[in-house]
Order: structure tokens, then C-alpha cells, then sequence
């Protein structure tokens, strides 16, 4: 059986996908490049052997944090594409265990949004959610996201949105 991550929509970091790579030799296993960057936003590409499963993803980290949790690993935002189907969808590693049963607040400048959650990673409901998000965010020039931990703790983290226009339209190129 082919085990492929990406291509059945579940939110990995890069800590267990590396742990991943080294513990699992018989999976097909697929390489992470790094194209560019642009400001805060990395472009990366996965390549498959199917070039139709190709993925690529663009991803930034907090220019701010403000948290009470201080064993919290480090957050980001991240927009996967998934060539053969040519979507692209919505991601937040929040660097803790979200609350059980909740969402985070997502605040594109003046525009609120709600991610569901789900251990440590949140997301967009639906693909119309995914699209109107991601719209807002190639004119916004900041991110806020409010989330609670599963251990009572918070945190509040501010990303720049400087260079995610050039970033999207280069992940766009590489995955068409």
C-alpha cells in the first residue's frame, strides 16, 4: 500500500514528517525542496514520482507571540497546494495541543475567520472557506490567530503577509 500524507489532506510538521523519513525506508517516501522565499514566506516543493501527485506549500512564522505556555514549540501558517487536484488549502501548526472541541480565531486585518481544530493543527471547514481566506489574505497585510491550548494555556501571534502575493503566485508556478 502507498502511504502518501499529503495526498489524503492530513497536516503533518516538519518534526514527525522528518522523524518520518528516517524511521520508515519501505513507504515512498518523497523529498522537500526549498525554491524560494519571499520576506517571511518559504516555498517548498514535494516531488512524487507521479508528477500529477506533485504538492507545494508556502509557510511563515510569527513576526509576534504572546503566550503563557512555555513549553510551546514553534507556530506557522501554511498553504498547501495539491496539483492534481489544483487546490489550494489552508493550515495552522499552533506549536501546542488546541483545545478539544474548539477553533481558533483567525483575523485576516479587519476580516475574522474560525479555524477548526484538531490536536495540534487548525484548519478551514470547507474549500469555499479555504478560497475566501486565502483570497483576503494576497491583499491583507496581517494575520492574527487567538487559540487555547489543551492545558489551559494561550497564545496570541502576529504574521506579516509582506511577500505572500509573490509566494502564492511562485507555489502556483511550480504546481501547476
Amino acid at each position: 500500500m502507498k502511504l502518501d500524507f499529503f495526498s489524503q489532506n492530513m497536516k503533518i510538521n516538519k518534526i514527525i514528517f522528518t522523524i518520518f523519513l528516517i524511521f520508515a525506508p519501505n513507504f515512498n517516501l518523497q523529498a522537500q525542496i526549498l525554491d524560494s522565499n519571499f520576506y517571511n514566506w518559504k516555498i517548498y516543493e514535494i516531488a512524487d514520482e507521479d508528477p500529477d501527485f506533485k504538492k507545494c506549500y508556502i509557510v511563515n512564522s510569527p513576526l509576534k507571540s504572546d503566550t503563557n505556555d512555555t513549553s510551546r514549540k514553534k507556530p506557522y501558517i501554511m498553504i498547501t497546494r495539491f496539483q492534481k487536484d489544483r487546490v489550494e488549502e489552508i493550515s495552522v501548526f499552533g506549536g501546542f495541543d488546541f483545545k478539544i472541541n474548539s477553533h481558533i480565531f483567525f483575523l485576516v486585518d479587519s476580516n475574522q475567520f474560525r479555524l477548526k481544530t484538531k490536536s495540534d493543527y487548525a484548519w478551514a471547514k470547507t474549500r469555499a472557506d479555504d478560497i475566501r481566506i486565502i483570497e483576503t489574505m494576497l491583499y491583507s497585510s496581517s494575520v492574527k490567530i487567538r487559540s487555547d491550548s489543551a492545558i489551559g494555556t494561550y497564545a496570541i501571534d502576529e504574521y506579516s503577509l509582506k511577500g505572500i502575493a509573490k509566494a502564492f503566485k511562485r507555489m502556483r508556478e511550480i504546481c501547476r
